[in-house]
């Protein structure tokens, strides 16, 4: 802002060079808005308030004693769109482009796919900031991206750009890993900095612009948007890949281990297989154990370890198979192959697992779940299986009584074909149900479930934990088995959910029937993981789900 005193003595200096001629209002409609000089000079800047020809008279100045005067100026004004004025204070579009920016800078643009690309995200700047914001972050379409761990203040180093010098600061980098081949384009990221430029007033003031000068400068903060340059990535595809390939790329062990080689059936027994190295961890598959019939086994545990420190990803991926065997016997699982593209050698690689055998001895389970067992009480003593014949003919009595008279007589005659015609009847009966064992056994399913879910609701108010989740197992699985008709060497979970879904069974309750199934297995071996309220709710559950499957497999038999 001018001080006063100095617009007084700009005032007197002005009307010392130049007279203004003060138009008349009727004839010139002019208003002077603004001001312009030079030494020796002056003008006004007239703005007309309607359209029309107007004269403007000569003006005059006295000069060493002489009077100079002007030629007077015709001026035909025509209507017009009104000036559009400026805001006050609006400040002149500032060119900040070389000033401040943000470069994408990959540590290379070709790759293979699979093959990791660090992208450095750099801000360049020549001008004052103190901060930075993310307005919109990168999108990495076709890859899988791991950014790495900055310090909130990144170091600032001095660098030279297109032969200019910049402070820079490294503010992302991340770890690229193309999940497709071809050009891949990597979007912008953009970014908003509050940026100090010279406070510039924009006014038709002439004192304003007067001392409108460096020295009257001042500094005031803008906020500008700007965004990374476009960035595109070649990515090559990998040579043709064995079957057994699950897509590692990098460099990595495989291993695999069970935690024993020994156990009951009915026993949990657990298979690990781990994937470890550096390279595009998330993006491989573990390969799937080939596993005998009757070796029943869960959906895998999935875990993952990544590490993002040393500008490399690496880690380890891991999964455990929990597996019940069912069966006594010798079982053997066929070693594992795992597949993977070594970067450092452009080829395939392979590494095996070892074959495991495994010892399964009879479990109580498997008693008690049909093994073919003969009791004591079915031994019958030879001894108790003779009788003698008697020698002698006895003593022999006349009664006196006609063996044909009386009402016993006709009785014992009529009723021995009644009792045969009834025999014969229930023999037919029972020929009927007996001849279809997998009916009758799909008709007894529920009420032997039903009484199965009795008992353990005994053992759960004993407190028997451990017979409790077994009964609750068994009461499941016998119950599929029969209502199903699946062979018990190939009952497994899945099976048994596959035949549900085969007749028609819902979908919510099928995943009802899984969800007991492997509550109950799970809590069998992993005692104390639940307590008395959940053990309850399963037993609610195991109830709700055998009565939904009865209710609708039964009106489809």
């Amino acid at each position: 802002m001018v001080p006063n005193f100095m617009r007084s003595m700009f005032f007197g200096f002005l009307l010392a060079i130049l007279q203004v001629v003060i138009l008349d209002a009727q004839d010139a409609m002019f208003t002077a808005t603004a001001a312009k000089t030079k030494v020796g000079t002056g003008e006004l800047v007239l703005y007309a308030r309607q359209s029309g020809k107007y004269a403007i008279p000569p003006a005059s100045v006295e000069y060493k004693g002489k009077t100079l005067k002007t030629a007077p100026v015709a001026i035909d004004v025509q209507q017009g769109k009104p000036p559009q004025q400026q805001p006050k204070n609006e400040q002149p579009q500032l060119n900040l482009e070389d000033k401040i920016f943000v470069r994408a800078v990959p540590d290379k643009y070709r790759a293979r796919q699979g093959e990791q690309v660090t992208l450095h995200y750099k801000l360049y700047w020549s001008v004052a900031i103190t901060s930075y914001d993310v307005v919109k972050a990168p999108t990495f379409e076709g890859f899988w991206s791991e950014d790495f761990e900055l310090p909130k203040q990144p170091p600032v180093s001095a660098e030279e750009y297109q032969g200019k010098r910049y402070q820079v600061a490294t503010i992302k980098k991340t770890a690229l890993f193309a999940t497709q081949n071809g050009k891949l384009r990597i979007e912008p990221i953009q970014l908003r900095c509050p940026v100090q430029v010279p406070s510039r007033r924009k006014s038709n003031d002439p004192f304003d612009m007067f001392f409108n000068d460096p020295f009257f400068n001042r500094m005031q903060t803008v906020d500008h948007e700007f965004k990374s340059n476009p960035l595109t990535l070649t990515i090559d595809a990998l040579p043709q890949p064995p079957s057994s390939f699950t897509g590692a790329v990098g460099s990595f062990t495989f291993s695999a281990s069970v935690d024993k080689k020994e156990g009951k059936s009915g026993d949990a027994i657990t298979l690990k297989l781990a994937v470890s190295g550096k390279g595009n961890l998330k993006l491989l598959s573990l390969p799937k154990p080939s596993l005998p019939v009757d070796l029943e086994a869960y959906e895998p545990k999935i875990s993952e370890d990544i590490l993002r420190d040393g500008g490399v990803i690496r880690g380890k991926k891991t999964a455990e198979y929990v597996m019940i065997p069912r069966n006594p016997g010798q079982r053997i699982i066929e070693p594992l192959s795992f597949v993977y593209f070594d970067l450092a050698k452009g080829e395939y690689l392979t590494q095996r697992s070892p074959k495991f055998e495994l010892n399964i001895t009879p479990g109580k389970d498997f008693l008690a779940g049909g093994g073919t067992v003969v009791s004591k009480e079915d031994v019958r003593l030879l001894g108790e299986d003779i009788r003698f014949i008697k020698l002698s003919s006895g003593e022999f009595r006349r009664t006196g009584e006609s063996t044909t008279s009386g009402s016993w007589f006709y009785t014992s005659m009529i009723l021995p074909p009644l009792m045969f015609v009834g025999a014969l009847v229930y023999r037919k009966k029972m020929e009927k149900i007996y001849g279809n064992m997998p009916r009758l056994l799909f008709q007894k399913a529920g009420r032997e479930a039903s009484k199965r879910l009795k008992l353990a609701s005994k053992l759960l108010a004993q407190g028997n934990s451990e017979h409790y989740h077994s009964e609750i197992s068994r009461a499941l699985l016998d119950y599929l088995e029969h209502k199903l008709q699946i062979p018990k060497s190939s009952l497994t979970v899945d099976e048994a959910i596959t035949r549900l879904n085969k007749w028609g069974i819902s979908e919510e309750i099928a995943q009802q029937m899984r969800h007991c199934l492997e509550r109950a297995e799970f809590a069998r071996f992993a005692p104390g993981s639940d307590n008395r309220t959940a053990r309850k709710d399963l037993l609610e559950a195991a109830k709700s789900a055998i009565n939904a499957v009865e209710e609708s497999l039964n009106g489809k038999a």
